[in-house]
């Protein structure tokens, strides 16, 4: 169905998509233009993956770049043992409602789990994207409560709703 793999430069515009317009970004996801070109100044300095954060490039079974999955080092209590990873996930509009995001979430937790020491993984949506808790859910995250007024977007502060994938579990 999909594979995760580095970003190549080919991908740049493809996934910059998600910074360009609300409509590109997500109705759930649309935080508001970033500075055009992180991507391939990331890709340039050789920082695409990292010790404390990563990108992976999501692509279809036809080699099409079908969005990206990211994590980024988490503090929940006294480093090392108390961090964590912070995983999200962004699809190309068009892409969107086939399962990839299910598959790329489930595929990035194996990766950082058979890769680093760390035990937990963490992702976050916003109580409204159903979807998205499906998707994660699907991918065997546990779902662990909500985080009142923890993200603003879109002119107001939302709720989101917390979910956690342990080393060990299915």
């Amino acid at each position: 169905m999909i594979r995760l793999r580095p970003v190549t430069e080919a991908d740049v515009p493809v996934l910059d998509r998600q910074h360009s317009s609300p409509e590109d970004g997500g109705e759930l996801s649309w935080y508001g233009f970033r500075q055009p070109g992180s991507m391939a100044r990331r890709l340039a300095a050789n920082e695409t993956i990292t010790n404390d954060r990563g990108t992976l490039a999501v692509v279809d079974d036809d080699g099409n770049v079908v969005g990206d999955v990211s994590w980024i080092r988490s503090f929940n209590g006294p480093p090392p043992n108390g961090d964590c990873w912070n995983v999200g996930i962004w699809l190309v509009p068009e892409h969107r409602g086939k399962g990839y995001g299910t598959e790329a979430q489930r595929q990035v937790a194996a990766y950082l789990l058979d890769n680093t020491f760390l035990e937990r993984i963490e992702a976050g949506t916003e109580t409204g994207n159903i979807a998205e808790q499906k998707a994660l859910e699907k991918a065997g995250f546990t779902r662990e409560g909500v985080l009142r007024r923890a993200c603003f977007r879109g002119g107001q502060w939302r709720d989101m709703v917390v979910f956690s994938k342990l080393r060990g579990e299915p």
